[in-house]
């Protein structure tokens, strides 16, 4: 507790600093003090609400749920709040005016929108790369699905699993941070996956979450479900002939977590067999800077859940190479996926939840 209480008190300070920042803004052109008053309340509460909302969510009463809504729902209408604010405050600047009401009207309008949007199911997306030699093969992506985030359930899992049934893949990849939470209560619900078991080829690596819920071997309880838990290694599989390389690494963070771990592409991908094509599941896109001497042609990523919220997605681009899509470096295509669930806010603005089906040609 006494590490972390620094770095608590840090983050408390500074989301107290922008709370009043936008309390100063958008309450400018507010007439009435008590009208004043019951926006200060409604401020103060919304920023008590999100340590309880997180407190809530690591609480083993699941009564006290609703105050995970409450705090992470305001997070997402914060984020609103705070950038038209600062688009305000700039408009002030330079044009002094008396109608900073409309940053409170906008935040409102694209929160409902944003919140529709984050809840809405996952979409289908179908990508075609070119490889004749893997012509016809039919490759499913998902990532990022965080089960045990809210309503992020066994039985929302279970809608995901039908609808990759229906999209009959060859193969089925998750790329990290598939759990938020308790292994104990998480694991049980992982289940449903077993509903998978048509499908003939199934790897699974890590993210970053798995290590931070390091409450238990999610690796070992992805293999006893039917996956290939793929840490610094390949597996090679044929297509109507051809070869394909099917490599995983661990989350780059690992080293943080694990004694005498890394996230080593180039040990992923080494082979003494010939492959027609090398796909390498990495969670976040930053792993293109350390594949070193190893090549390959396609990283699948996640991560970087596409910004979810705008401007957030100008803050991703600051960390990695891909906010979203298809990035080529060198001979390398990186595809950094938007996330089939969300963290925290169950808000998107500028991106959707999808579950991403590959074709080649």
């Amino acid at each position: 507790m006494k590490r972390i209480l620094p770095a608590l008190t840090l983050i408390i300070l500074v989301f107290g600093f922008a709370h009043y920042f936008v309390f100063l803004v958008t309450t400018n052109s507010v007439p009435g003090f008590s009208t004043r008053m019951l926006y200060a309340a409604i401020m103060a509460a919304g920023f008590v609400s999100m340590p309880l909302g997180f407190a809530a969510s690591h609480a083993k009463n699941k009564n006290w749920k609703f105050l995970t809504w409450i705090g992470y729902i305001w997070m997402g209408f914060f984020s609103h709040l705070f950038f038209f604010s600062i688009i305000e405050f700039l408009i002030f600047v330079f044009y002094q005016h008396g109608h900073s009401e409309w940053v409170i009207y906008a935040s409102t309008v694209i929160g409902i929108f944003s919140l529709y949007n984050g809840l809405w199911f996952p979409s289908v997306y179908e990508k075609t790369l070119p490889a004749p030699a893997l012509r016809g093969f039919r490759l499913v992506q998902i990532s990022d699905l965080h089960i045990g985030m809210l309503y992020l359930n066994e039985k929302w899992l279970a809608r995901v699993a039908d609808k990759i049934l229906t999209l009959n893949p060859d193969a089925l990849v998750i790329t990290g941070d598939l759990v938020e939470g308790d292994f104990a209560d998480i694991s049980p619900q992982l289940q449903v996956l077993d509903r998978l078991a048509k499908i003939p080829h199934k790897y699974y690596i890590t993210g970053n979450h798995e290590y931070i819920h390091a409450t238990g071997a999610w690796e070992q309880r992805l293999t006893e479900l039917g996956f290939t838990a793929l840490h610094n290694e390949n597996r090679i599989i044929t297509h109507n002939g051809a070869s394909l390389m099917i490599a995983g690494v661990p989350d780059r963070s690992v080293r943080n977590f694990v004694r005498n771990s890394e996230s080593r592409p180039d040990i992923a991908l080494q082979t003494d067999k010939k492959t027609d094509y090398k796909i390498l599941l990495a969670h976040q896109p930053a792993s293109v800077f350390d594949l070193r001497d190893a090549t390959c042609d396609l990283i699948l990523s996640g991560h970087t859940h596409g910004g979810q919220i705008f401007p957030f997605h100008l803050i991703v681009r600051m960390v990695q190479p891909v906010n979203a899509g298809f990035k080529k470096f060198k001979n390398t295509l990186v595809f950094a996926h938007r996330g089939t669930g969300f963290w925290g806010p169950p808000m998107r603005w500028f991106s959707r939840n999808e579950i991403v089906l590959f074709n080649w040609n």
